[in-house]
């Protein structure tokens, strides 16, 4: 079983969580893809046997009826009752209808039993592909579906072919060819039992949410109005017309051939059994290369290959029946030739390109549209009731059934279907240019500002999660708290003792001062010492009583106090007071001052002033790790007049984390000035900044004006080719063993190339049909985003994005890829050492990391084989001869690690020289010091941590993964916290220091117990897994903890943590997704 779930996984591309489904879904199209095989040879070749081609029309037109009752009376029991019991009734209704059949042949005359049985051979085509399909709906997302649903649907034509071929066969061996009615039942009972096997399995899954209502008006009467409404239902009744009319020329041909080809008892059944037998392979080929044909000629070819196809046939059997007659040989081959190409053509490329018609719409519209074709289609089939009862007279006009004459009707039908098949495409086209033109009107923004950290902080105010809260509250308090100033009420308001110290400890003198009422009243008698505590502060700090008009001597004396609370007392006159002379001065010496308070308020205040001076002074503060966050919104409210010192400071500096933050500001300024600054940064020797450069210009919905046009293609190009390498190392290792890390390394380098695409293509296109393409593509829906491409994107990027969206093998896209960025063929050794030496921007690295690790694996498995020369002791070569110089050699060669592993030890990336280096130290601890002592103090120091075994980066995510917070966290996330934390591995009785360095600290415990001292009494115990923040959640003047058994703690710079938090919106959205 496990094999065949590998098979299933490899071959069909199927997730392991899928794969029970799929094989459940499977069989129930089987058993009902044997039940229509069977049902429908029996109910055609019956029917053919007692009535002639006359008694046709009033079948369909019956058969038309009970359709649009089944499909009514489906569609309001399904708004009633659990989509399981009504499953359960249309099998068990579809099995009664049977069994009735096969009963009834006993009493009933074989005339009324025959149309009985023909007649309910549509209904039930439609019901069983409805049930079969709304199975598939409930258990499957909408991804899925589109992903597995033509996988599902082979289970129903494979039944089908198996069915039509055994057919011939059965019928010599059964008593009477009612009996056929048997083994249709027999196939549903079969369904029953994998429906019964569904809904024991998979009892949890859910209903699928119903769509909302919504104001539009989509009335059939409404929709009509429209011209591409229109003609989609026009068209839609042309092609049901189409297929009876089909069935009519076919079953009449053979009708006539009768007496001839099909006088021996069973011989019409086993013909109709081959015809269809030959139709569902037709199908089957023709479905497997439909995607690939209308990826190709796209939707227009789709539309118009039936009718047009059709119509050519049509028109040679006129030739044929004026000339050799409609009673011969050709004339049926020209009929079932022509039966076949509906039913082959239809399923493959007409239904798949119909399909797409909907796309354009909204959701709503796209529903109400489709049951309408639904309706239309059920009264379609009594319009060719109608019309064949109308040509069934006119057949029969001179005494005898004319069939010659029966293409002179059906061609003038064709060539208006052609001729609206040809108008439907045109306003597909037109369709397609109305949803360009009112996506650019909209002004909505879309999701993507929500990009950076602060944003998404401050919508978690409103959540009614506390967790969510708390944290959120806890970070925004530590970087900028003034977001969530206008929200401070409402907080306080919670009663979490968390949030209350958090915000409380924020509050400065530049705060609304209405808010103290509240703060006196909710906390005046509070038990929380520290709440209370912070309370008191806060009040003192908002209140005003002692401010009065002071002279400017005063002024100064207070700006150059040392006192904190002088500082205060300034602070709180210039906000009284805004227009206060010399303002700009008092501002810079308050920016200088060393106090949280003091400095948090002199940034709002400076924002008023927005001189040369004070924006160096907020310039100078982007480098401090504790104010760089509120100088960061200080610069945006001064807007563009800052940017020529943010462009100084970023010419100036090297610091990432300085650089991301310009970018940022630059973004959120959004000014054509800031947008064409983060332009130049595209193609920065960081692969970090490049990333953050194009993140921010679609951050600010840039638009490339001409003169950027091509730096923008140009990168487009750069993304394109590095997909190819990406595409090509994944498909070289694919066979490989033991490369999974690798892989899922190697799949998120595709994964952020394909989102970088995107990003590119949206700074030359509408954003919004960008994103249209890009919803399609990952749902799978490729035939639609490819003909987006072709309606929206420029011709000359077009021959490089199609191949990448295409729907087509790996192998495929590097073959088509490969005319435009060459890639040379190579090993799997040949193609990791490759990957090593890449360009800084091509590969994260993470990726490079884990191909290392890769690359040590192999050299150990070719040492395992010989031994390690390092490891073994040696003796003479005796007889020197040249087999035993070539096996030492070999060996000699085998124990050298390649010289990529060497070469990734002068990386900067701290993930990637110390995986290299703990790879040669294991190695070759001699060679390894050799090299790492001639290199900066910080690798040298990598010499003494190998040598006592501690700890690596690696080994710091894998202690961060196992504190709950970060647990699903990715790796290649997580590593770059793991930059920022240090390893306290304690002893009982050792001590950990919250300060060291000048620093401050916070402590996540990740095993253990610690405890907090005053002398010879411990007052608190922290046991459990936790962050522990001074000042937040422990007492702040408390210095040290105590370790009371052996722990791991993990310490990291309180503003480094903080701010990672904020910079990092990934890693923030997967901590609210665990919390919440």
């Amino acid at each position: 079983m496990a094999s065949i779930n590998k098979i299933l996984i490899k071959t069909l591309g199927l997730k392991s969580n899928e794969v029970n489904k799929f094989v459940l879904l499977f069989l129930h199209s089987f058993f009902i893809g044997l039940f229509i095989a069977f049902y429908f040879v029996q109910a055609n070749s019956v029917f053919i046997k007692e009535y002639g081609s006359e008694q046709l029309p009033y079948a369909y037109l019956l058969a038309g009826l009970l359709g649009y009752i089944i499909s009514s009376l489906y569609s309001y029991f399904q708004q009633k009752v659990k989509s399981k019991y009504l499953f359960y009734s249309a099998l068990a209704f579809m099995l009664i209808i049977s069994l009735f059949g096969r009963i009834a042949y006993g009493f009933l005359e074989p005339k009324y039993l025959s149309f009985f049985v023909f007649v309910w051979a549509w209904p039930f085509i439609s019901l069983a592909g409805t049930e079969a399909g709304g199975l598939a709906i409930r258990l499957l997302n909408l991804v899925q579906i589109k992903r597995l649903f033509g996988f599902i649907n082979m289970g129903g034509v494979i039944a089908s072919i198996l069915g039509y071929l055994l057919v011939p066969v059965i019928s010599k061996n059964i008593g009477v060819s009612y009996d056929m009615l048997l083994i249709a039942a027999g196939s549903l009972v079969a369904a029953l039992i994998v429906l019964y096997l569904i809904y024991k399995k998979f009892p949890e899954e859910q209903e699928q949410t119903k769509v909302s209502k919504d104001n539009s008006d989509t009335s059939f009467k409404s929709l009509i109005k429209d011209k591409y409404f229109r003609l989609i239902f026009l068209s839609a009744t042309l092609s049901m017309t189409v297929i009876y009319v089909t069935d009519f020329g076919f079953l009449s041909a053979i009708k006539v051939q009768q007496d001839i080809l099909f006088a021996k008892e069973g011989s019409v059944a086993a013909f109709i059994a081959l015809v269809f037998a030959g139709l569902k392979v037709g199908e089957l080929l023709i479905s497997y290369f439909s995607s690939r044909i209308l990826v190709r000629y796209g939707v227009k070819l789709g539309l118009i290959i039936l009718p047009l196809s059709i119509t050519i046939i049509v028109l040679i059997s006129l030739f044929a029946g004026f000339t050799i007659g409609a009673a011969t040989l050709t004339f049926l081959v020209l009929m079932t030739l022509n039966k076949s190409m509906e039913r082959i053509m239809r399923r493959g490329l007409d239904d798949p390109a119909f399909n797409i018609l909907y796309q354009p719409l909204p959701t709503n519209i796209q529903l109400a549209v489709q049951s309408k074709v639904g309706v239309v289609m059920q009264f379609a089939i009594a319009i060719a009731g109608a019309l064949l009862l109308g040509l069934s007279l006119i057949l029969n006009l001179g005494g005898g059934f004319s069939l010659e004459y029966f293409p002179v009707f059906f061609l003038p039908i064709l060539l208006v279907w052609v001729f609206v098949a040809r108008k439907l495409y045109l306003a597909y086209k037109n369709k397609l240019r109305e949803i360009l033109k009112e996506l650019s009107s909209q002004k909505r923004r879309d999701t993507s500002k929500y990009r950076y950290g602060t944003e998404v902080l401050s919508k978690k105010f409103k959540k009614f999660n506390d967790n969510v809260v708390r944290l959120s509250v806890t970070i925004l308090s530590e970087t900028n708290p003034s977001i969530f100033e206008p929200y401070v009420s409402s907080l306080i308001k919670k009663g979490d003792d968390e949030i209350n110290i958090a915000v409380l400890r924020s509050i400065n003198p530049t705060w609304r001062d209405r808010i103290a009422k509240q703060i006196s009243k909710q906390f005046d008698n509070v038990e929380n010492k520290e709440v209370k505590k912070s309370a008191e502060r806060a009040i003192s700090l908002l209140s005003f009583d002692e401010i009065k008009d002071v002279n400017e001597s005063a002024l100064q004396k207070l700006s150059k106090s040392e006192k904190t609370k002088d500082r205060i007392k300034l602070i709180k006159y210039l906000v009284k007071n805004p227009d206060t002379k010399n303002k700009e001065n008092y501002v810079i010496d308050l920016l200088q001052f060393e106090d949280k308070i003091v400095k948090n308020s002199a940034i709002r205040l400076a924002v008023s002033i927005k001189s040369e001076k004070v924006i160096k002074e907020l310039i100078n503060l982007l480098k401090s790790k504790e104010y760089y966050h509120l100088s960061t919104a200080a610069l945006l409210d001064i807007g563009e007049k800052a940017i020529p010192y943010l462009e100084n400071l970023y010419n100036e500096t090297e610091e990432e984390v300085i650089l991301l933050k310009i970018i940022e500001i630059y973004a959120k300024m959004g000014t054509s000035t800031a947008k064409s600054l983060i332009v130049k940064q595209i193609n920065y020797p960081s692969r970090k900044i490049q990333l953050a450069a194009i993140w921010a210009l679609f951050y600010c919905r840039y638009q490339a004006p001409e003169e950027e046009e091509e730096i923008i293609k140009d990168k487009i190009l750069k993304v394109i080719d590095n997909l190819l390498l990406i595409l090509v190392s994944l498909n070289d290792i694919k066979e490989e063993k033991n490369t999974l890390k690798l892989f899922l390394a190697l799949d998120q380098e595709r994964e952020t190339n394909y989102e970088l695409l995107f990003n590119l293509l949206s700074f030359l296109h509408e954003p919004r049909i960008i994103n249209l393409i890009k919803k399609n593509f990952i749902g799978k829906n490729t035939i639609y985003a490819l003909e987006l491409i072709d309606n929206f994107i420029q011709p000359e990027l077009k021959p490089y994005i199609v191949p990448i969206f295409d729907d087509i093998s790996t192998l495929q896209k590097i073959k088509k890829l490969s005319k435009f960025f060459p890639r040379k063929p190579m090993s799997f050794n040949e193609r990791l050492r490759y990957l090593i030496k890449l360009d800084f921007d091509k590969i994260s690295t993470w990726g490079v990391a884990k191909t290392l690790e890769m690359l040590e694996r192999i050299h150990l498995k070719k040492v395992k084989k010989t031994g390690n020369l390092g490891s073994q002791t040696f003796e003479d070569l005796v007889p020197w001869t040249s087999e035993g110089t070539e096996k030492i050699l070999n060996q000699i060669k085998k124990s050298e690690l390649p010289d990529e592993v060497f070469l990734s030890l002068f990386r900067r990336d701290e993930l990637v020289y110390t995986t290299a280096a703990k790879i040669i130290f294991d190695e070759n601890p001699q060679k390894c010091s050799e090299y790492l002592s001639k290199m900066s103090a910080e690798k040298q120091q990598l010499i003494k941590t190998l040598e006592e075994g501690g700890v690596l980066l690696q080994d710091k995510v894998k202690l961060l993964r196992r504190y709950h917070l970060f647990f699903s966290i990715p790796d290649y996330l997580l590593v770059e916290l793991a930059e920022i934390v240090n390893v306290n591995n304690l002893n009982k009785g050792d001590k950990v220091y919250f300060s060291r360095d000048g620093s401050e600290d916070i402590f996540i415990l990740i095993r253990g117990e610690l405890v907090s001292c005053e002398g010879q009494e411990c007052e608190e115990k922290f046991s459990k897994k936790t962050i522990l923040t001074p000042g937040l959640n422990i007492d702040k003047n408390i210095e040290y903890l105590t370790a009371s058994k052996k722990s791991v703690v993990l310490a990291a710079n309180r503003y480094k943590y903080f701010n990672f938090l904020v910079d990092n919106t990934k890693i923030l959205q997967h901590i609210f997704e665990i919390i919440q």
